[in-house]
């Protein structure tokens, strides 16, 4: 009997090809998606969809329900009117409270962040490194594993670097190809990445392998922004990222992003310019990748970044 599996997030970056690995390896995929007519690419997958969100009791219920294995990525740093701790901790309590339910579920797999350990300086840090967030992103998520450990669920807790693909916004192709590439910051700072097919592949494997924990989901290596958009402008034949806050005070970064952000908040509408994206593109820390390496024998398709943003760019 084929292993079912449940997925939130199923139309994002990664939730999209860890549908795709999943139906591969066999399982029958149940993934929640807030929109059916958009979602016609987790249906082509071979997915079952259910149309709903995380504040969809019904829909959740019906989605962990008979689920072996139940991978929540659904989140975000901000939606049209809503913030952080709407979308990942109070969303996550729902999803909890469903999953709670349901005795026999064999694993939770929980999409966190490294944004949890805000700017340690570029300081290595293990699993069991305290978090400590300067975000309303890593805080929200913070939260969210504090009630997903209390709740009893098989619990794996994935903290995942910043996700490069091809197409993927981190990577910053189409605007280093035009030669409209800027970011806050100096570009100084070390930022853990992780190639999409590395991303899904090790989710694939702390979800189904993996003992119950907090798991670093990233590549073994970790370049500072500078290194890494280098890379990116190697391959795509562009011009280097500039970085502002080479030429604009931080003190008038923050108070702009803060006056956008409550401006699109009243609007309803979903901000760019935001004061956790400053501090998210500006914090600096690495993570250890032992123990996926070492309990999982987990191995990298692109262990090195520069290979993996050359093969993202050229497609392969």
């Amino acid at each position: 009997m084929a292993e079912r599996s449940f997925v939130t997030g199923a139309t994002g970056q990664i939730g999209l090809p860890l549908v795709r690995a999943l139906v591969a390896a066999g399982h029958e995929v149940t993934a929640l998606v807030r929109d059916e007519a958009r979602a016609g690419a987790v249906r082509d997958a071979g997915a079952r969809l259910l149309v709903g969100d995380l504040a969809a009791t019904e829909a959740l219920t019906r989605g962990v329900a008979g689920a072996d294995h139940v991978w929540h990525l659904a989140g975000g740093l901000r939606g049209p009117g809503v913030n952080a701790d709407t979308l990942n901790r109070a969303g996550t309590e729902a999803i909890a409270e469903a999953a709670r339910r349901h005795s026999g579920l064999r694993t939770f797999t929980f999409a966190s962040t490294c944004a949890v350990y805000g700017d340690r300086s570029g300081l290595w840090v293990a699993e069991d490194y305290p978090p400590s967030a300067q975000t309303e992103y890593g805080a929200s998520k913070v939260a969210a594993e504090e009630l997903l450990r209390a709740s009893g669920l098989p619990l794996r807790i994935a903290r995942i670097a910043a996700v490069y693909g091809p197409g993927l916004r981190f990577m910053q192709a189409e605007s280093i190809r035009a030669g409209r590439a800027w970011l806050p910051g100096e570009g100084r700072n070390h930022v853990p990445v992780i190639h999409v097919d590395d991303c899904v592949n090790a989710l694939v494997a702390v979800g189904l392998r993996g003992d119950p924990g907090v798991w670093h989901v990233s590549g073994p290596s970790t370049p500072n922004l500078k290194e890494f958009y280098a890379a990116v402008t190697d391959a795509t034949g562009g011009k280097p990222v500039r970085f502002w806050s080479t030429w604009i005070p931080s003190a008038l970064q923050y108070g702009v992003a803060r006056r956008n952000e409550a401006l699109m908040m009243r609007l309803g509408r979903k901000p760019r310019f935001t004061q956790d994206n400053l501090r998210l593109f500006t914090a600096s820390v690495r993570l250890r990748v032992d123990r996926l390496e070492k309990e999982l024998g987990f191995t990298w398709a692109h262990p090195d970044y520069r290979a993996g943003v050359a093969a993202s760019v050229s497609g392969g």
